[in-house]
């Protein structure tokens, strides 16, 4: 089986990783020929929680050339806003029954596909994992948790899916299958809507941000939000375990700096419509007022176009 990981970020490089060492023809794809020119040179160095540092060897591939190979399973670990490009392009090199695994933050990724893929091929990933790339060819891991994967549109997992996962999942590698991922992705997504904006906006490390002042009063504003537009979705969603997550992620990844944050840094959109904005946009639907997390998505927007 060919898997691909198609995205060269901290998770992508993460993920590489991990199923090479499974499955031979595992095949990086990169956004730029710099990055993938690095790999091929100098291989892939993953430097693990424990601080010991492995080197790998990669297939590694730019995602504009025009050779690349048929592939039959494919992890995105691409930004949301990415997605529109790709998803023609995954139609050309994709096997036709290739699943897509969906690693992105925030809401609706799974949209960009269905026009190319029938709703059984694309699944959704959710992961508490820290990772931070250090740069074009090495990366560390810098949180430990867990993996969880599942249909994005209902249904059964294929045969291919259960097998991946079962081959993947170890003590060293969480990962997991499960039916229904509603309640994962929104937990998922009411801890970023917290941490990301957060982080960005005041220009911290995830373990620095339960020390800020005003943080405790602004986590409860967003959080009272997210878990009042859930319910208006069916899913059921607890303030005080959520509080408790939020912290724990902190603790687990202080080191890291969010994506959101990398994302200003570097000059570039953030996932932010994706985030809080889904929030927004999901609780004008239904009746329901977003005034934090609102606010939060000019912010980042002004953040983005550099004025105050």
């Amino acid at each position: 089986m060919r898997v691909a990981v198609w995205g060269g970020g901290s998770l992508g490089l993460l993920w590489a990783d991990r199923l090479a060492g499974r499955f031979p023809e595992t095949i990086l794809i990169t956004r730029t020929r710099a990055q993938r020119d690095e790999i091929e040179a100098r291989g892939l160095r993953v430097t693990g929680i424990d601080g010991a540092c492995d080197h790998r060897d990669l297939q590694v591939e730019w995602a504009g050339s025009e050779r690349l190979p048929r592939l039959d399973a494919v992890f995105i670990t691409v930004k949301q806003r990415i997605l529109p490009r790709i998803a023609p392009r995954l139609a050309e090199v994709c096997s036709p029954s290739a699943p897509l695994f969906l690693w992105q933050n925030g809401l609706g990724g799974e949209r960009f596909f269905l026009p190319y893929f029938s709703p059984g091929q694309i699944y959704r990933a959710v992961t508490t994992e820290g990772a931070l790339r250090k740069g074009p060819a090495d990366v560390c891991h810098t949180g430990s948790g867990e993996s969880w994967v599942g249909p994005a549109c209902g249904g059964d997992f294929s045969p291919v899916v259960e097998r991946l996962i079962q081959e993947l999942s170890s003590e060293s590698v969480p990962i997991h299958s499960a039916a229904d991922l509603r309640q994962r992705v929104w937990e998922k997504l009411a801890v970023n809507c917290v941490i990301n904006p957060l982080t960005a906006l005041w220009k911290l490390p995830n373990g620095a941000l339960p020390e800020r002042d005003g943080f405790s009063s602004r986590m409860e504003e967003i959080l009272g939000e997210v878990a009042q537009v859930a319910r208006m979705e069916g899913i059921p969603l607890s303030v005080v375990e959520l509080r408790k997550k939020i912290l724990s992620v902190c603790r687990r990844t202080a080191t890291n700096r969010s994506s959101m944050l990398q994302d200003l840094d570097r000059g570039e959109p953030t996932e932010v419509d994706f985030i809080n904005g889904a929030v927004v946009e999901i609780g004008r639907k239904r009746g329901v007022p977003t005034p934090h997390n609102e606010h939060l998505t000019r912010l980042i927007h002004q953040a983005e176009g550099g004025t105050d």
